[in-house]
């Protein structure tokens, strides 16, 4: 009866994963045909952040690795970065919203399908917390299981200070641009609501990044990507690293 039970599990698990990875087949198909008519339009769009974002985020996890650290990967996805901190012998909790996409035989890799909010910091703490592309999805409906909440992602970030441990750093990155929200996709941070997304945060490190004219990702200032005009599908990028004042 146990193994009918445990087996019935593997495959209801088995199938939520796969139905995940076919919702995000079908996610990039449609996101490549949008792409081919951006650009056919002479508009940008965002193809190859993520692989700036991984880049960064990779480099930056092992120049600010701490030896038996704890992490949290915030809004883990596909799992790479997790599987990334995993490697590098980091004890890794990966939450989502949405089920686990990702296995592997690693062992120091706990994954929950959690709200943020769901953390207890009095139980948690983490030496590193990852946060690649997520912090813009906090508190909008209609995509990634959010709920609606319009400082959803204010509230987030200061939950993810009171997760962080002493001496710990938060890395991050999220659209950047004239301050909008682009409903369900994600918010774009400006002038406005940038300075209060890292309020009470020491900013260790940041870089910035837009497309130019030819669609191609071009380093730049704060003030560019500050003045860059973004969309539904397209935004400059923000790489942060953040720590706790006085830490």
């Amino acid at each position: 009866m146990i193994n009918r039970t445990l087996e019935k599990e593997r495959v209801i698990h088995r199938l939520s994963a796969l139905g995940v990875i076919i919702r995000g087949v079908a996610s990039r198909m449609k996101s490549m045909a949008r792409r081919v008519i951006r650009r056919a339009r002479g508009l940008r769009d965002l193809a190859g952040d993520r692989d700036m974002e991984w880049m960064y985020m990779a480099t930056r996890m092992g120049q600010y690795n701490h030896n038996e650290a704890r992490v949290l990967d915030f809004g883990c996805g596909s799992g790479i970065l997790s599987i990334a901190a995993a490697n590098m012998r980091q004890e890794v909790l990966a939450i989502d919203l949405t089920p686990q996409s990702f296995s592997g035989p690693y062992t120091n890799i706990e994954f929950r399908q959690i709200d943020i909010m769901a953390l207890d910091e009095r139980k948690e703490q983490f030496s590193m917390i990852l946060s690649c592309s997520t912090i813009e999805h906090v508190g909008l409906s209609g995509r990634y299981s959010s709920i609606e909440f319009t400082d959803g992602d204010l509230k987030a970030m200061d939950k993810l200070g009171k997760l962080l441990r002493p001496q710990g750093h938060i890395i991050m990155t999220l659209p950047v641009g004239q301050d909008a929200v682009f409903s369900p996709y994600h918010r774009v941070y400006g002038r406005d609501r940038l300075p209060r997304l890292l309020e009470g945060y020491e900013i260790v490190e940041s870089q910035f990044s837009r497309k130019d004219r030819r669609n191609i990702w071009v380093p730049c200032s704060k003030e560019d990507v500050l003045c860059d005009i973004a969309d539904a599908h397209y935004y400059a990028l923000a790489f942060f690293v953040l720590c706790n004042p006085s830490t």
